[in-house]
Order: C-alpha cells, then structure tokens, then sequence
C-alpha cells in the first residue's frame, strides 16, 4: 500500500475514534460543554480543512485522470465533502443553542450529532471499499510521487506526533471519560 493510503486509512481510523467517542459522551446525563466543543473544534478543523481537501485534490484527482470509470464514485464522495462540512457547521449551531438553553436543544443536537455519525461512516466505507482498491489498480508509481507527498504533511492536530498539548490533553481527557473500547474508564471509575 502506498504511504498516502495508510495515512488516509490511520486518519480515517483516528475521526471514527473521536466521532465514536462523541457518541459516548453525548449519552450522558449531564451535558460535558468543553468537551463537546472541543470535539467539535476537530471535526471542523481537521476533517474539513486538512483530510477532504487533500483527498479532492490529489487522490480523486489522479483517479479521475487514470480512470473515467471512477467518475461516478469521485462525484459522489466530493459531494459527501461538501456535505460533511455542512454537517459540521451544523453541529456548531447545535451545540451552540444546547449550550445556551434553547428548549428541545439536547434532542436536537444529539439528532444532528447521530446524522453526521452516519454520514461519516458511510462515506469513510465507500473511501476505502471502493475508491482506495481502484486506486491502488488504477494510479502509476509516479502518479503517487504527489500523492504521497501532499499526505505526508498531514498534521492531524488531535492524533499527530506534535499536536498541541491543550488537544493532547483533550484526547487524553476523551479516552479517560469513554468506556472501552474507545476508552480506559468503566462504570465504576469514570470521572466526575
């Protein structure tokens, strides 16, 4: 596998943790604001900024060069892009009357979290069911020159070597509160 794809599957594998992690959390009884936020912060920042534009820029588009059977697909999941970062300003919003006390906001919020939750989860299938085995057939050694490149500076700000320390703690927080086996607490032990 080349080195961009195992950067796309780990960084795949790293938003399904925190998209999990916020399914955990938004369970509780007593709303974790910080915590909710802060998950927030990442879904927005990374995914959006850094993760989908990289993939419509250089993998989708090297696969569209090579294959035009893959037109299809590629539509599609650059719509789902689109869509994902609807979703996160979404979430935003949500959050933002929760957090302010609007009647019928925790319903509300959590029904937005659950729909972005699917909709990640369909569309990471699809990104490494389909796209990733038509690249790997598809894509020449040079074509993944640039593709490897572009990924290798991918600095997931919750997940990289040197993310910040305040994201460091906020994950290291998420998987001290979430159960296994996304996290280390159990019923008895889960922080206040």
């Amino acid at each position: 596998m080349t080195d961009a794809l195992n950067v796309i599957k780990t960084e795949h594998r790293n938003l399904m943790r925190v998209v999990n992690i916020f399914d955990i959390v938004l369970r509780e009884a007593e709303p974790d604001f910080p915590l909710l936020t802060a998950i927030v912060d990442y879904l927005q920042q990374f995914p959006d900024t850094y993760h989908h534009p990289k993939e419509d820029r250089f993998l989708f588009t090297a696969l569209r060069a090579r294959d035009p059977d893959a037109a299809g697909i590629l539509d599609e999941l650059e719509a789902e892009h689109d869509l994902c970062l609807k979703a996160t300003n979404g979430l935003r919003a949500a959050l933002d009357a929760y957090r302010a006390g609007a009647p019928g906001s925790g319903a509300a919020f959590r029904a937005v979290a659950e729909d972005y939750r699917r909709l990640q989860l369909r569309h990471l299938q699809k990104e490494e069911g389909v796209v990733m085995p038509m690249a790997k057939q598809a894509l020449r050694p040079g074509d993944w020159v640039e593709i490897n490149a572009a990924f290798a500076d991918n600095k997931d700000p919750l997940f990289s070597g040197d993310a910040a320390e305040s994201v460091r703690a906020l994950y290291s927080r998420v998987v001290n509160l979430a159960p296994a086996p996304y996290g280390l607490a159990d019923a008895h032990t889960r922080e206040s």
